[in-house]
Formats: structure tokens, sequence, C-alpha cells
């Protein structure tokens, strides 16, 4: 009879951990995905549609960087923490941010396309 409470109790410790174990996964394998230190590069835009001839504003909304590049769709470059343009014409209009840091080789890019209307 001991024998048989003692194997039950291990059991249930068993079942315990492992739904614990299942629990804390997810979180450690979020933690360990985040590379700690590379660049996280963003562009934040107040809209994506817009018309002929507004003035359209995109920010650096990046994490973790030292340096910045811009890549607009006349395929001039800035390195400026926000950027301008006037569209002349209707169209879908790209445009790249390439970041870095001291830790990383490699430029971080993103990219959003606007949408501009006649």
């Amino acid at each position: 009879m001991k024998f048989y409470i003692k194997n039950y109790i291990c059991t249930i410790n068993l079942i315990k951990m492992k739904k614990i174990l299942l629990l804390l996964l997810p979180i450690l394998f979020i933690i360990a995905c985040d590379k700690k230190g590379e660049p996280f590069s963003q562009i934040c835009v107040d809209n994506v549609t817009f018309h002929v001839g507004d003035t359209i504003k995109l920010n650096n909304c990046s994490k973790r960087y030292d340096t910045q590049r811009w890549l607009m769709p006349d395929s001039t470059t800035s390195t400026n923490d926000f950027v301008f343009f006037v569209p002349s014409h209707p169209g879908d209009f790209t445009f790249k941010l390439y970041v870095t840091n001291s830790k990383f080789i490699n430029d971080f890019e993103s990219s959003k396309t606007v949408n501009v209307q006649p």
C-alpha cells in the first residue's frame, strides 16, 4: 500500500512539472529568439494613402541602432531620423530603411509602400 501511494504522489508531481514546463516553454522560446542587441528596423507613417502633391513624412521608429540610411523612391538617400517626399504622380511608392549598430555587421532593412492617388 505504501509503495502504491508513493508512486501515486510521484506521478502527480511529474504531471504538475510537465504542465509547468509546457507553460514555460513558449516564454523561453520568445526570450531565446530575441537576439540581444540586434537592431530592429521599423518605419512609421501616419497614413498609407496620399494624393499627388501631399507631403509624405516617414519616421525612423527603429530600436537599438547607431546608424540609419533611407532609400527613397526616386533613388535619393538620407541619413536623417525622418524623411519627407512629395510625389509628382500617382502610384505606389516604396521607401526602404537600413539600420545597423556596432555589434552587428549586417544592415537590417524595413520597407513601407504608400499609395498616391491623383
